[in-house]
């Protein structure tokens, strides 16, 4: 319990580990030297963090529009949005919470399947502090790991990402927020993906509607063009409806993010912001 309450003030204070799960790793380690390279004091960061947990009810209508997805995406592409599919799914991406940590927080919840509304939950007392524009970004592939950097180059947030499968998919140097786009659709194109066998028997590209179970999630920053040369098309910083695989899986060729990081990260660019990528 206390790792995780550490981990709620440290992304209280911006510096995430992605999930908060109470699991010492990578993730939370990184979390930590960011905010220390940020000239954090951690013990004042645990010690602002008074009451951890916090009673919260299910409100009214919280478990309208959640539906079971099917699983073929030619049946994904004529749906309206790729919804919550549970209950436990939508709190946990709320409240920045594993599944398992969200058991280990409320013992006497018997079924999560049928929660109903009004139910008392202890779930993470999020407090995230308001955080200004970055001056850029930098993403270091080494460490997995997204920095929000001020006018001084010092980190003031962070954010634990996934990266490319391949290393030629990698884009290395100075590259640029191009496309800020909330909600964003998907566009399936069963060439890059042979290892689902739907794919092979699909014709055409199909177009996945948004939502937080979309393939980027709920956000997606395009990266393109800087001032030095043309950047790589089609990549971006985007969501995913996975957050617990967040630096342990790699992507088809983008940084991702849980979606509530995105969230945030996307509310420190603008257009043209600089991201810098570093092995």
């Amino acid at each position: 319990m206390e790792f995780a309450a550490l981990q709620l003030a440290l992304d209280n204070e911006g510096f995430s580990s992605a999930i908060i799960d109470g699991l010492p790793g990578p993730r939370t380690d990184h979390a930590l030297a960011a905010a220390r390279e940020a000239g954090c004091n951690i013990q004042d960061i645990k010690a602002n963090l008074k009451t951890p947990w916090t009673d919260w009810n299910i409100p009214s209508a919280y478990t309208n529009g959640i539906a079971t997805l099917p699983s073929s995406w030619a049946a994904r592409a004529k749906l309206p949005a790729m919804g919550y599919e549970t209950v436990r799914e939508k709190i946990t991406e709320q409240f920045h919470v594993s599944t398992s940590f969200l058991h280990i927080l409320n013992p006497a919840v018997q079924n999560w399947e049928t929660l109903p509304e009004g139910t008392s939950l202890k779930v993470p007392a999020l407090t995230p502090i308001r955080l200004p524009k970055a001056e850029y970004l930098e993403i270091i592939l080494s460490a997995k790991i997204i920095l929000a950097r001020n006018k001084e180059g010092r980190p003031y947030a962070s954010f634990p990402c996934s990266i490319a499968a391949k290393k030629e998919k990698r884009p290395v140097g100075w590259l640029t927020t191009a496309v800020i786009a909330p909600n964003p659709d998907y566009l399936f194109d069963p060439a890059l993906f042979p290892e689902i066998p739907e794919a092979a028997t699909l014709t055409s590209k199909l177009m996945i509607p948004p939502g937080p179970n979309n393939p980027v999630g709920v956000y997606w920053l395009g990266l393109g063009l800087t001032a030095k040369g043309k950047g790589p098309g089609g990549i971006g910083i985007h969501g995913t409806p996975h957050p617990e695989d967040i630096g342990k899986t790699e992507s088809h060729g983008c940084f991702r993010l849980a979606n509530w990081d995105i969230q945030r990260l996307a509310k420190l660019v603008k257009i043209n912001t600089p991201v810098l990528v570093k092995e």
